[in-house]
């Protein structure tokens, strides 16, 4: 075995031992929420709300909406960006 192998090795072991450490010690720290507060404008127009942030989003005309702001997948495809 290679001796970057074997410092790989004992790295992952070191990370999971702290992991597992961390683990024992409750969920502080595994946790994270968000919430969103989401309202209906018109039509398709909806309003978001995540902590101090607003936004908007809507369909188009052929799915009803206005295209008065970008469509929810609009907002996922970016994310994955993110």
């Amino acid at each position: 075995m290679s001796e970057n192998r074997i410092r790989r090795a004992a790295d992952h072991r070191t990370y999971m031992a702290e992991a597992r450490e961390a683990a024992a010690k409750g969920p502080e720290g595994y946790t994270m929420v968000n919430r969103a507060r989401v309202r209906l404008i018109q039509d398709q127009l909806k309003e978001a709300r995540v902590g101090e942030f607003t936004f908007q989003s809507d369909e188009g005309v052929p799915r009803r909406g206005g295209g008065q702001a970008p469509p929810p997948l609009g907002y996922f495809a970016a994310a994955a960006g993110f």
